[in-house]
């Protein structure tokens, strides 16, 4: 005859083990297989700029906008491998510093993009970045500053590399790499 413990522990375990099955089923019966995230890097053939075109030394410009980029993250260093070095993470507050002092510099006018101009860089077929690898190398994956617009006017916001999603919904004092970028 079994004890009380046991009969617990026994009917938890079966009730345990009917529960993970349910959810399993209700996870696998959510997913949607039909559609597959490709990276871009897997998407975009080597070489191909697709609508950047190559300005030298780390810049490329965008005739859609106009708007010359430079490949790179703030804090790395382009070379003809790709982006060397770390990004600098910067707080919101310490942004339009930093790059007055590389505007000073090298004598061009650099600034943070606002987050529709950085959006507009993301490639809608492919991800893991989202940004095409050939014109902007070994982009890191993560949250990166931008400049609201609209309602967020000004404000600090954010743009996910991963898939190139915007968000305003920050803390303007997190560390958060950031792009330059500059009129042609």
């Amino acid at each position: 005859m079994m004890n009380i413990c046991e009969q617990t522990d026994s009917r938890l375990k079966h009730c345990l083990g009917w529960m993970c099955a349910a959810m399993v089923s209700l996870v696998l019966g959510g997913c949607d297989f039909s559609r597959v995230n490709v990276s871009c890097a897997e998407h975009i053939k080597p070489g191909d700029m697709g609508r950047f075109v190559d300005q030298g030394n780390g810049i490329v410009l965008d005739p859609q906008t106009q708007l010359e980029w430079y490949r790179c993250a703030v804090g790395q260093r382009y070379t003809e491998r790709g982006c060397s070095g770390s990004p600098k993470l910067l707080a919101w507050s310490e942004v339009d510093a930093y790059l007055a002092e590389i505007s000073e510099k090298s004598g061009d006018l650099w600034r943070v993009p606002t987050g529709g101009e950085f959006v507009a860089l993301a490639e809608a077929q492919c991800i893991n970045p989202s940004l095409n690898p050939n014109a902007f190398p070994n982009s890191l994956i993560d949250n990166h500053w931008v400049k609201g617009e609209g309602v967020y006017d000004g404000e600090p916001c954010m743009v996910y590399t991963y898939q190139g999603t915007r968000s305003c919904r920050v803390f303007s004092e997190d560390l958060r790499p950031i792009f330059m970028v500059k009129a042609s």
